[in-house]
């Protein structure tokens, strides 16, 4: 019996570790890297936003007029939207808030203001998130991502990318004290199958200042 429960210990910690050999990202090309982002697709999701906590299914489509939809069941309050218009455009005019981008803008709009602090970030940071998302879909949507060294860019928009042990970080300035970033973890064949996309402050620091966490896990 001893040896049986050894062997299945063996068994299993060789398993483990034949999962993740290969999947360390460091020294892999970056863009190789990018065309394993995933932003298509269902699974389950967690936002945190001023201090309040989603959890919710979801299914995230890019329909062929190149808007991107993502459909999210929060409990008790039911089907949110978040629609970032048009992707293979770098602008767009007139966009109108769906019930998801409200939510996350009114948010961080609020934290915000409790801190005595400008509102504005949080319409910036939806429009960074848009671009940031055009990043993830760009083979999808034709677009051209060229990175040299530890920056990629899209359009005019520029991002400080790193590759870690196992996970593919993208940076970008919003502010003087906040950035937005979108990390991709859990590779898996040839996907990420988790994307966090988080507004926080830039200064290193124990307590790091996160005023929104959107995390997508992609079945």
């Amino acid at each position: 019996m001893l040896l049986r429960i050894f062997l299945s210990l063996i068994l299993i910690q060789f398993s483990s570790c034949a999962f993740f050999v290969g999947s360390t990202l460091k020294g892999q090309k970056i863009e190789e890297l990018i065309n394993y982002l995933k932003g298509t697709g269902e699974g389950k999701g967690r936002l945190g936003i001023n201090h309040h906590q989603y959890l919710f299914g979801f299914e995230a489509v890019l329909k062929e007029n190149h808007d991107w939809i993502l459909a999210a069941n929060i409990p008790l309050h039911g089907e949110e939207i978040l629609l970032l218009k048009n992707l293979s455009q770098e602008k767009v005019a007139g966009d109108l808030e769906e019930s998801l981008e409200a939510r996350i803008e009114k948010g961080i709009a609020d934290y915000l203001r409790s801190q005595k602090k400008s509102p504005k970030l949080a319409k910036i940071f939806l429009i960074e998130l848009r671009r940031m998302m055009r990043l993830v879909l760009h083979a999808e949507l034709n677009l051209k991502v060229t990175c040299h060294g530890n920056e990629c860019k899209i359009g005019n928009s520029s991002y400080v990318v790193e590759a870690k042990s196992e996970e593919l970080s993208f940076k970008k300035l919003l502010s003087s004290d906040f950035e937005i970033e979108y990390i991709a973890q859990n590779l898996t064949g040839s996907i990420f199958r988790r994307g966090n996309i988080f507004l926080h402050s830039k200064k290193p620091s124990q307590t790091q200042e996160t005023l929104l966490s959107l995390e997508l896990f992609w079945n």
